[in-house]
């Protein structure tokens, strides 16, 4: 049975996720996201999973947690999501980005 507690968590990170992606639906990641201008996008990455973000269209901003640096991307620039952490990307404008691996990478 689910305690208050755990029931309140569940509803608050829905709420934090409907309102970090109001425009992506949970799984839609690695087919390729769009995000409209200002729009944010977050996901917590495993740092087993060797991801690789690429910008494919529009410009983007990103920060990744323990990563001192920020990033912009520009179409076909990627950054790659090599360990542990929240990553963040917000469309400084309209843009489109996937999530792939280094062994499969997002077509651009």
């Amino acid at each position: 049975m689910e305690s208050k507690l755990m029931s309140a968590r569940r509803g608050f990170w829905s709420s934090l996720w409907n309102h970090l992606k109001p425009e992506a639906r949970p799984g839609a990641e690695t087919g390729g996201q769009g995000l409209r201008e200002g729009t944010l996008w977050s996901r917590r990455i495993q740092g087993d999973e060797g991801l690789l973000l690429t910008c494919t269209e529009g410009r983007l901003w990103l920060t990744f947690e323990s990563d001192p640096r920020d990033y912009v991307l520009e179409r076909g620039s990627s950054v790659p999501l090599d360990h542990g952490g929240q990553v963040v990307v917000q469309a400084l404008r309209s843009a489109r980005f996937c999530l792939g691996t280094s062994l499969s990478p997002c077509a651009g």
